[in-house]
């Protein structure tokens, strides 16, 4: 499932990327960066729209985004049949977020300001990786619940779940703005 709001682990974040306490614990994720210049608020703001993904659902440009995906899978039965009470998940995140420049400087209150946006981003993509991954366990639980026929069924159903809180978390935060993502 991809979604977007932002298979490493965390101390793999590229040199720059800005990461805090927000994405502790969570295994196979993964940090991208886009590069961002200027020196005041307007030249900022121009680099962070001109570099900044879209959201595949709805097709708005984010600042930050978040893709992660939730996979599974079960052995087949010797003769016949599958073994539901072995399925296995598995999770995988990659977010998104700008990154300043090598060497960029910005007037102390903008620097202010851009640690607070920042910090709000994060805070919200792990509000989209963390959920996925704390759910990740319904998936699981819905095709141990199921039989050979209809597991596919409900691991896709145990899915839909968790991406419709996905979808109603961007849309109840606008993607983050109410939590503090607005820059400048």
């Amino acid at each position: 499932m991809k979604r977007w709001g932002v298979l490493l682990a965390l101390a793999a974040a590229p040199a720059g990327a800005q990461t805090t306490d927000a994405f502790a614990g969570v295994p196979n994720l993964t940090f991208r960066t886009y590069t961002v210049t200027g020196t005041d608020a307007p030249s900022v703001r121009r680099s962070l729209d001109a570099g900044r993904p879209t959201d595949p659902h709805g097709g708005a440009p984010v600042d930050a985004g978040t893709d992660w995906a939730i996979h599974w899978r079960w052995p087949a039965r010797r003769h016949g049949g599958c073994d539901l009470s072995r399925a296995r998940v598995t999770f995988r995140a990659t977010v998104t977020l700008p990154r300043l420049a090598e060497g960029a400087t910005l007037p102390p209150p903008l620097a202010e300001a851009w640690t607070r946006y920042m910090a709000a981003l994060e805070t919200h993509e792990a509000g989209h990786v963390r959920y996925a991954y704390e759910h990740r366990g319904d998936v699981l639980a819905a095709i141990r619940g199921a039989t050979c026929r209809t597991a596919e069924k409900r691991a896709e159903a145990a899915l839909a779940a968790i991406t419709a809180h996905d979808l109603a978390y961007d849309r109840d935060t606008q993607h983050g703005l109410t939590q503090g993502a607005l820059f400048p």
